[in-house]
């Protein structure tokens, strides 16, 4: 878990990312008062998934914190029409980033880290 603390003037504001195990660093969102964002690389939505993360899900999907979720267009854990379909019943303000390409365990190597951190300073900077 990755907490990134943005300024902005005097005012610094925290985001958890998450990489591995992201639907429970997820379920803690709301638990911690200085978290104002959440960043999920690679959240894991699919049936599979839902069996071992369900309860988990629930805490992210509420939460009105504003998420981003980055996922590869490749991931077999999830498929980008499991993670929209889950992301219209989600609170708050939510978006999604597409990493063409790239598959679940893809993303937690270097090839891509550039790209989502190029996708997490545009969502900081867009809130």
């Amino acid at each position: 878990m990755v907490r990134v603390e943005v300024i902005y003037g005097d005012v610094a504001s925290q985001f958890l990312c998450r990489k591995i195990w992201a639907p429970i660093a997820g379920s803690a969102v709301d638990q911690i008062e200085q978290i104002i964002g959440y960043v999920s690389l690679g959240y894991p939505f699919g049936m599979m998934a839902s069996i071992l993360f369900g309860r988990h899900h629930k805490a992210i999907l509420q939460s009105p914190k504003p998420k981003l979720f980055v996922m590869g267009t490749e991931d077999g854990f999830t498929s980008v029409k499991q993670l929209d379909n889950k992301l219209k019943s989600a609170a708050g303000h939510n978006e999604t980033r597409l990493i063409e390409g790239a598959g679940h365990f893809e993303m937690e190597g270097p090839a891509f880290d550039s790209e989502m951190v190029k996708c997490i300073l545009e969502f900081i900077a867009s809130l």
